[in-house]
């Protein structure tokens, strides 16, 4: 019976391991596999002092439903974009499960308030010590997002559309 704690120490870890493996590997498949979208961005400070070199990303409000459209949506869902030649989204309508147009693409939101402000999850991009001034015009945040909805923040686009290396 000595041994009980330590191995259940060990399903634990092996539970949480699995776990954090498995969220990393579904991320990999969205960047792998999933549609590259720009979002466009309002202008920030690119700077935190306590976190080191990072922008705080605020999406245009054309990416978003209209402000009086939020009273009846969920606090969580899915709502499409319409993507340009240049992968440039803006809302389109909310979801209702049809099929999606080629130049559509879901994308999935929490809101964080009823005036129409909402998190896709992608609101913060850290990069190397140093390097703000290559990022203080990025004009479009890229993301690569899957047929459900998921997204990762891969990258910042600047104004020709070209990710910022």
């Amino acid at each position: 019976m000595k041994h009980w704690p330590r191995w259940l120490a060990v399903v634990g870890l092996v539970l949480v391991l699995g776990a954090a493996n498995y969220t990393i590997s579904e991320r990999q498949q969205v960047v792998d596999h999933g549609r590259p979208l720009l979002l466009e961005l309002r202008p920030v400070d690119p700077r935190s002092l306590m976190q080191g070199d990072y922008m705080a990303l605020r999406y245009a409000q054309t990416l978003f439903p209209p402000t009086g459209m939020t009273d009846n949506m969920p606090g969580r869902g899915v709502f499409v974009v319409k993507v340009d030649e240049h992968n440039v989204a803006t809302f389109s309508r909310l979801d209702d499960g049809s099929a999606l147009r080629q130049d559509e693409a879901r994308l999935r939101y929490k809101l964080l308030d009823r005036n129409g402000d909402a998190s896709l999850g992608a609101e913060s991009y850290f990069f190397q010590e140093g390097r703000a001034d290559d990022f203080a015009n990025a004009r479009f945040g890229v993301l690569h997002v899957d047929t459900a909805g998921n997204s990762v923040l891969v990258g910042l686009a600047d104004e020709q559309f070209q990710l910022i290396r």
